[in-house]
């Protein structure tokens, strides 16, 4: 093992390099199948290892994990399990501290056309009729892959690739 073997690897591929592939009930990453939930180590495996961010509440402890030079993010439930998975594609209003430092570079399709298009496909998903939307959502099979807006008082038809916060993907509600 040479020197600089003795730290880690921070990251295995360049951000430009990632490929994420969401289909009906599968989802990869550089070609490697990942499910949700995984473990933690499946993702580190595939991307490197990623910052900890540790949030302690009075209700809740969590801890979550960012891939800051591939603006890749997840989501656990006890600091192992994965639940989510997200992609950081632009600055929003807010910025959590587990939120990657750089934005997600790599490509990313939903049913193999570009993200942006399924998006815009999706329907509405308003919260209340009175009420803006705050994303679209795409079921694939037992996922949901959410995209959430910048503004949320956009037209919609005026939306780019710049016009969203995130991408994410987590198991569909029943």
């Amino acid at each position: 093992m040479g020197f600089f073997g003795l730290f880690g690897k921070k990251s295995l591929i360049s951000p430009e390099d990632v490929v994420v592939e969401l289909n009906e009930d599968r989802i990869t990453v550089n070609g490697v199948r990942i499910d949700i939930p995984t473990h933690i180590d499946a993702l580190v495996k595939i991307l490197g290892k990623p910052r900890k961010a540790a949030f302690k509440g009075k209700d809740m402890n969590r801890v979550n994990y960012a891939w800051d030079k591939l603006g890749l993010c997840c989501y656990t439930k006890n600091g192992s399990v994965v639940y989510c998975f997200e992609m950081r594609l632009n600055k929003g209003e807010i910025c959590p501290k587990h939120y990657p430092k750089e934005f997600f570079k790599g490509k990313v399709t939903i049913n193999g056309i570009p993200w942006l298009d399924a998006v815009k496909n999706a329907p509405p998903t308003p919260i209340a009729p009175e009420e803006p939307e705050f994303f679209r959502e795409i079921t694939l099979g037992s996922y949901s892959a959410l995209a959430e807006y910048v503004d949320f008082e956009q037209d919609e038809n005026s939306r780019t690739e710049k016009d969203f916060t995130t991408l994410s993907v987590q198991l569909a509600e029943e």
